[in-house]
């Protein structure tokens, strides 16, 4: 073949990669939420199939009809506590998303009728725009309540995807094997069997921490005499999913009402919130990653600083998931010399391989 023609295909072959690549990396970015959600939906799989498994291995009955058995149970209790709390529930979000821009106005015209928040509000800068800032966020906290309904609406359609993953994982699965080359299969499986075992047990220690946190927040919100107890215990049971963020978000309607209420009051379910996560942070959450699974703080934060600027909080939701699915790949990819160099044995093993290889030669 002539050079010319040579150089001719081989910069239409660059030119096409180059291309698809492109349009991977643009298809990629575009649906990255939904990506997300998908993600959201394997981490859901995985939690339906290890129920399955147990209730399999516990009562030897099919897999399928412990699936099966456990989805219908789940969903008479939830149809249970829907007739029974619905109501009551519905009323406390309701009351939330009224109350909590009145507490929030309050304290802001608390800070203002002291002196030392009009000198605050004065040293400031931009002291007016930051005052007409938290005027328009605090008459807009209600709508945080209101959009509730379409993180429940994504809760669905990722329950529904997790039932359909869990249900025959095969045929996703060996979707995803075939367009793997042969020689790399091994080590796909080798990653996916790691990276379902440290997502279950990182789902099972925080289901753990969320149903403590939940019951005690609502137990010491109630002893100190905070408004709708039970649902900002719902609300911190639900944010400690999310670490670092989650416990921070948790705290504020609930600093609010409180400090509505008095400044004693909010004191003390600030020190409710302070206690609980203390406990939950350096007590309940190491002894769970001791037995179970152990997900470094740094790459937490870092995983949801990156996806808070690629995806928002859908990102922020699911990094510490997908930071403990890459600790499960780079424990296949990248295993750990367990051999300490310095070991007899191992000196003696290397200097054995050395003298054949000299013989060899």
């Amino acid at each position: 073949m002539p050079k010319d023609q040579q150089f001719r295909s081989r910069t239409a072959f660059v030119l096409l990669l180059t291309t698809a690549f492109g349009l991977a990396i643009t298809f990629l970015w575009i649906g990255r939420v939904i990506f997300l959600l998908l993600f959201a939906a394997v981490i859901g799989a995985v939690f339906l199939s290890a129920i399955a498994d147990w209730i399999h291995n516990r009562f030897k009955i099919k897999q399928g009809l412990a699936l099966v058995g456990f989805i219908l149970v789940s969903f008479a209790v939830i149809a249970l506590l829907i007739w029974i709390q619905g109501p009551n529930a519905v009323a406390q979000f309701a009351d939330l998303e009224t109350e909590l821009p009145a507490a929030a106005r309050q304290l802001l015209a608390q800070v203002q009728s002291h002196q030392w928040g009009q000198w605050l509000l004065r040293q400031t800068p931009g002291a007016e725009q930051m005052s007409n800032g938290l005027s328009f966020a605090v008459s807009h906290i209600g709508g945080i309540v209101v959009s509730s309904a379409t993180v429940l609406a994504g809760v669905l359609i990722v329950f529904i995807l997790s039932i359909y993953f869990a249900s025959e994982p095969d045929i996703y699965y060996g979707g995803l094997r075939k367009i793997t080359p042969m020689h790399h299969r091994p080590r796909l499986d080798a990653c996916a069997e790691s990276v379902v075992k440290i997502l279950r047990s990182w789902v099972l220690a925080k289901l753990i921490s969320m149903t403590m946190v939940g019951i005690l927040v609502s137990i010491g919100l109630w002893i100190v005499g905070v408004p709708l107890a039970g649902t900002l215990g719902i609300i911190a049971a639900i944010m400690t999913f999310i670490p670092n963020v989650g416990p921070i978000i948790s705290v504020l309607p609930a600093a609010l009402l409180a400090l509505a209420k008095s400044p004693t009051t909010g004191l003390l379910a600030i020190m409710v919130f302070a206690i609980v996560f203390t406990l939950e942070g350096y007590l309940v959450t190491p002894l769970l990653e001791r037995n179970i699974v152990r997900l470094p703080p740094a790459l937490t934060l870092v995983m949801q600083l990156l996806l808070a600027a690629i995806a928002g909080p859908v990102g922020v939701a699911l990094a510490a998931p997908i930071a403990a699915a890459i600790l499960g790949i780079m424990s296949v990819l990248l295993p750990e010399d367990t051999t300490h160099p310095d070991d007899p044995a191992v000196v003696d093993a290397r200097l054995r391989m050395a003298a054949g290889q000299q013989i060899g030669r």
